[in-house]
């Protein structure tokens, strides 16, 4: 008796890929336009609108230039101060903003969630992309004042993407662990809050690593997001690294956290519907 021919013959090797690729761009467009809609929400029926993005790191340049300039005279070397003081404020906020946006991003979207199912992961990642629209304003403003103060660049600068990448994995892999958990407990985005300030004033945004006693330098240089800042002001203001080995740090931090957040995503995912 022969044998009967399968319904849907298995797929070829090329028809595979092709439908993997034809997938990831169907991945890649709704993230696209989730960060969008993302930037659209948050300057919806706003008067000045993505004015803010410029507005925002101008005003906390100017207080933190007062407090720590004027009143405690912190030091910044050869760069003048206020150049100093937003190149760290441009790449953290880009960071502390990113994981802000993403720690909502689940329990803002629960009417999204309710209509259509893709994979719940796109919408904490959306929400780290849509802060690069912020990120381009913020690094429109430090253009203007290092041409203002003529502070020079080093052809290092452009080593500066690839760090970009490595601390937007960071901040997707905690916004993956706090989108989720913000599901578990609403009020863990207020934990969140309060836990990026302080990491704030635990990183060399506001005063340079160097100078202080010898733990604290290292607390403060040992802190990933600290090695990956000073890296940038020294690729971009002096061309070499003055502390390679805490950026490596920093890398293998980022790494580890993006895998471990999208573990822990993975594991709560599950109990989304149950809660929401």
């Amino acid at each position: 008796m022969q044998a009967l021919s399968p319904e849907h013959p298995p797929l070829s090797v090329r028809q595979r890929v092709r439908l993997r690729w034809e997938s990831l761009g169907v991945w890649l467009e709704l993230m696209r336009n989730l960060a969008v809609r993302d930037v659209e929400t948050r300057y919806k029926h706003s008067l000045l609108g993505l004015y803010w993005t410029i507005i925002n790191p101008l005003v906390y340049a100017g207080i933190f230039s007062f407090v720590f300039a004027v009143i405690f005279r912190a030091s910044s070397g050869k760069i003048p101060y206020v150049v100093f003081l937003l190149t760290g404020l441009t790449f953290w906020n880009f960071f502390g903003n990113g994981i802000g946006s993403a720690t909502g991003s689940i329990t803002g979207s629960a009417s999204l969630l309710s209509k259509v199912y893709f994979p719940r992961v796109v919408l904490p990642t959306a929400a780290v992309l849509a802060r690069l629209i912020d990120l381009a304003f913020a690094l429109l403003v430090l253009l203007v004042f290092i041409l203002i103060y003529r502070v020079p660049v080093h052809w290092t600068a452009v080593l500066i993407l690839p760090l970009l990448a490595v601390e937007m994995l960071f901040a997707m892999g905690i916004g993956y662990m706090t989108a989720a958990m913000n599901v578990l407990y609403r009020d863990f985005s207020q934990l969140v809050g309060l836990l990026l300030m302080a990491w704030m004033y635990l990183t060399p945004v506001m005063y340079p690593a160097t100078g202080h006693a010898t733990l604290l330098s290292a607390v403060l240089l040992g802190n990933p997001m600290g090695g990956i800042i000073e890296a940038m002001r020294d690729l971009l203001y002096y061309g070499t690294l003055h502390y390679p080995l805490f950026l490596w740090s920093a890398l293998l931090w980022s790494g580890f956290v993006f895998l471990a957040g999208l573990t822990v995503f993975k594991r709560i995912e599950p109990l989304f519907a149950e809660v929401m």
